[in-house]
């Protein structure tokens, strides 16, 4: 595999990795970009779709990493000036990578589409609803990973799945973590209880059970919410039942991501 170089900032693939910037243009093209050497590392080891990666001389993939790239990737190398334009870093490595979105593990449909996603071999599950900074989506994807959930469901109103910024907070987990996108939460949360899941939300409820005292089900999900509304009521209420995690009184509520990781981890502890 070549090195080819670029080092006009006009250059089309320049321009095609600026357009990446914009959701929309990389729900259209399905791709999706992130920076750095840990990530594209990551990447390799995960077998993530590369299409192309722009790297200063001192970032350049090693020939051991050239040798694992997919075989119609395409590496460039660029001066600074040019990499500067791409970049969204403050303190940049040198390393822009291009992916295809990763459709083996990504989905996005509604649940009726999708009927062999909830199966009998998904006994712990995560729903993400109206989940809206990246940050914490990233976050919650890595705790997934790191805690042995199944399966993690979105609303489709949640941070865009592919911003650079949920991709960092991930920190690569994103790569091969099963999610998947639906646009009605009523219908899914209806359907993991018909199909054997105890669906838990977790709220603030005069009857809502500590997480401690929880029953251990062979199958289970727990939503949470928004970061500043929490759950819907409605949601709420079509649930098996509600959570809350047991803090002081010095603490009002948790971050969003925090208290997914929290619950994750209660269910892993307990396989």
């Amino acid at each position: 595999m070549n090195i080819e170089f670029i080092t006009s900032r006009q250059n089309p693939k320049i321009l095609e990795a600026i357009s990446l910037k914009d959701r929309k243009n990389r729900r259209e093209k399905g791709l999706f970009f992130f920076e750095g050497k840990k990530l594209f590392e990551e990447a390799l080891n995960r077998g993530v779709p590369l299409q192309t990666v722009f790297a200063l001389e001192k970032a350049l993939p090693t020939k051991e990493q050239m040798e694992r790239l997919p075989a119609d990737c395409r590496v460039f190398a660029v001066n600074d000036s040019v990499y500067q334009k791409i970049t969204e870093e403050k303190s940049p490595e040198g390393l822009f990578c291009i992916a295809k979105t990763i459709d083996k593990y990504h989905k996005f449909a509604t649940i009726y589409n999708i009927p062999s996603s909830f199966s009998a071999s998904r006994k712990s599950l995560l729903m993400a609803v109206s989940l809206r900074d990246p940050g914490n989506l990233g976050t919650v994807i890595r705790s997934a990973v790191a805690f042995g959930c199944d399966e993690l469901i979105l609303s489709a109103d949640c941070a865009d799945l592919y911003s650079s910024k949920t991709v960092r907070a991930s920190m690569g987990t994103l790569f091969d973590c099963p999610i998947t996108v639906v646009q009605d939460t009523e219908s899914t949360i209806k359907e993991l209880k018909e199909g054997g899941v105890a669906v838990y939300a977790s709220a603030l409820r005069r009857d809502a059970q500590k997480l401690c005292d929880l029953e251990n089900r062979p199958h289970c999900c727990f939503l949470v919410g928004n970061e500043g509304h929490g759950l819907p009521e409605e949601l709420i209420d079509l649930c098996s039942g509600t959570v809350f995690i047991p803090m002081t009184e010095q603490a009002e509520s948790l971050n969003a991501s925090i208290a997914a990781s929290i619950l994750l981890y209660s269910r892993f502890v307990q396989q």
